[in-house]
Protein backbone atom coordinates (compact mmCIF):
# COMPACT_ATOMS: atom_id res chain seq x y z
CA UNK A 1 0.00 0.00 0.00
CA UNK A 2 2.87 2.38 0.80
CA UNK A 3 4.53 1.64 -2.55
CA UNK A 4 1.24 2.27 -4.38
CA UNK A 5 0.86 5.68 -2.72
CA UNK A 6 4.52 6.53 -3.33
CA UNK A 7 4.09 5.59 -7.00
CA UNK A 8 1.09 7.87 -7.43
CA UNK A 9 2.91 10.67 -5.62
CA UNK A 10 5.98 10.38 -7.86
CA UNK A 11 3.85 10.19 -11.03
CA UNK A 12 1.98 13.36 -10.02
CA UNK A 13 5.30 15.09 -9.28
CA UNK A 14 6.66 14.12 -12.68
CA UNK A 15 3.48 15.28 -14.43
CA UNK A 16 3.78 18.65 -12.70
CA UNK A 17 7.46 18.91 -13.64
CA UNK A 18 6.65 18.24 -17.31
CA UNK A 19 3.73 20.74 -17.29
CA UNK A 20 1.28 17.94 -18.07
CA UNK A 21 -0.75 18.47 -14.88
CA UNK A 22 -3.44 21.15 -15.12
CA UNK A 23 -5.28 22.27 -11.98
CA UNK A 24 -8.63 24.03 -12.50
CA UNK A 25 -11.11 25.47 -10.03
CA UNK A 26 -13.97 23.37 -11.38
CA UNK A 27 -14.80 21.58 -14.61
CA UNK A 28 -18.52 21.21 -15.06
CA UNK A 29 -20.92 21.25 -17.95
CA UNK A 30 -24.44 22.67 -17.91
CA UNK A 31 -25.90 19.78 -19.88
CA UNK A 32 -24.46 16.42 -20.96
CA UNK A 33 -23.17 17.74 -24.30
CA UNK A 34 -19.95 16.47 -25.83
CA UNK A 35 -19.45 19.69 -27.78
CA UNK A 36 -19.54 21.73 -24.58
CA UNK A 37 -16.84 19.60 -22.96
CA UNK A 38 -14.73 19.75 -26.12
CA UNK A 39 -14.89 23.54 -25.91
CA UNK A 40 -13.77 23.52 -22.26
CA UNK A 41 -10.84 21.22 -23.07
CA UNK A 42 -9.88 23.35 -26.08
CA UNK A 43 -9.86 26.43 -23.82
CA UNK A 44 -7.42 24.62 -21.53
CA UNK A 45 -5.31 23.60 -24.53
CA UNK A 46 -5.29 19.90 -23.73
CA UNK A 47 -6.00 16.74 -25.69
CA UNK A 48 -5.87 13.05 -24.75
CA UNK A 49 -6.86 13.91 -21.21
CA UNK A 50 -7.64 12.29 -17.89
CA UNK A 51 -10.03 14.44 -15.85
CA UNK A 52 -9.94 13.84 -12.10
CA UNK A 53 -12.78 15.21 -9.97
CA UNK A 54 -13.46 14.97 -6.26
CA UNK A 55 -16.65 12.97 -6.79
CA UNK A 56 -18.22 11.51 -9.89
CA UNK A 57 -20.27 13.93 -11.99
CA UNK A 58 -22.87 12.26 -14.21
CA UNK A 59 -23.16 15.16 -16.68
CA UNK A 60 -19.40 15.27 -17.09
CA UNK A 61 -19.23 11.51 -17.62
CA UNK A 62 -22.03 11.59 -20.20
CA UNK A 63 -20.30 14.46 -22.01
CA UNK A 64 -16.99 12.59 -22.18
CA UNK A 65 -18.11 9.10 -23.08
CA UNK A 66 -18.13 9.82 -26.84
CA UNK A 67 -14.67 11.36 -26.81
CA UNK A 68 -12.11 8.67 -27.65
CA UNK A 69 -9.14 10.09 -25.70
CA UNK A 70 -10.85 11.52 -22.63
CA UNK A 71 -11.48 9.65 -19.40
CA UNK A 72 -13.25 10.83 -16.26
CA UNK A 73 -12.15 9.55 -12.86
CA UNK A 74 -12.85 10.42 -9.27
CA UNK A 75 -10.17 10.38 -6.58
CA UNK A 76 -11.20 6.91 -5.37
CA UNK A 77 -10.72 5.50 -8.89
CA UNK A 78 -7.33 7.13 -9.48
CA UNK A 79 -4.63 4.66 -10.49
CA UNK A 80 -1.05 4.87 -11.80
CA UNK A 81 -1.86 3.32 -15.18
CA UNK A 82 -4.43 6.00 -16.03
CA UNK A 83 -2.08 8.76 -14.89
CA UNK A 84 0.69 7.54 -17.18
CA UNK A 85 -1.54 6.69 -20.16
CA UNK A 86 -2.78 10.22 -20.91
CA UNK A 87 -0.80 13.20 -22.19
CA UNK A 88 -2.50 15.64 -19.81
CA UNK A 89 -4.19 15.27 -16.45
CA UNK A 90 -6.78 17.88 -15.50
CA UNK A 91 -7.48 17.94 -11.76
CA UNK A 92 -9.99 20.07 -9.88
CA UNK A 93 -8.96 21.91 -6.72
CA UNK A 94 -11.27 19.74 -4.61
CA UNK A 95 -9.66 16.62 -6.04
CA UNK A 96 -6.19 17.96 -5.24
CA UNK A 97 -7.23 18.42 -1.61
CA UNK A 98 -8.69 14.89 -1.52
CA UNK A 99 -5.51 13.43 -3.08
CA UNK A 100 -3.31 15.28 -0.57
CA UNK A 101 -5.45 13.95 2.26
CA UNK A 102 -5.33 10.42 0.84
CA UNK A 103 -1.55 10.45 0.33
CA UNK A 104 -0.69 11.91 3.74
Amino acid sequence: RKMYRAGICSILSELARQNRLVVVEDITVDAPKTKQLMGRLADLGVSKTLIVTETGDEKLYLSARNLPHVEISDVAGLNPVSLVRYEHVVVTVGAVRAIEEWLS
